[in-house]
């Protein structure tokens, strides 16, 4: 039981692996491309700011997706190991118990 949760709190998905590291890569990339070329272009004073902060929010909102997924991914996992464990322990045999009865002590066969 204890390797099966350690599973899914390690549970990843490769397209959410792909979605967080291509956010953050190439947000910082854009970001820096597009603050590079306006540099370039124009001087610091009338530099245009959205093109570069635009690239980096958005890949930063890319990258957030990605490990919301992830985490999505976990918990499902978690909350389906949680359901099995649940119903295989409702269905376990019930032992026969032999009831008390304090009839007998009350009687005088003892």
């Amino acid at each position: 039981m204890e390797d099966q949760i350690i599973a899914a709190e390690n549970a990843k998905s490769i397209s959410a692996e792909i979605c967080q590291w291509s956010g953050a890569v190439f947000g910082i990339l854009l970001g820096l491309g597009f603050f590079l070329a306006e540099v370039q272009k124009n001087d610091l004073k009338s530099l245009p700011w959205w093109k570069p902060i635009s690239a980096l929010v958005a890949g930063a909102a890319l990258s957030a997706h990605g490990s919301n997924v992830i985490n999505n991914k976990r918990t499902a996992e978690l909350t389906a190991l949680l359901v099995r464990s649940t119903n295989s322990a409702s269905e376990l045999p019930m032992t026969q118990s032999s009831e008390y009865s304090d009839l007998l002590e009350d009687s005088d066969n003892k």
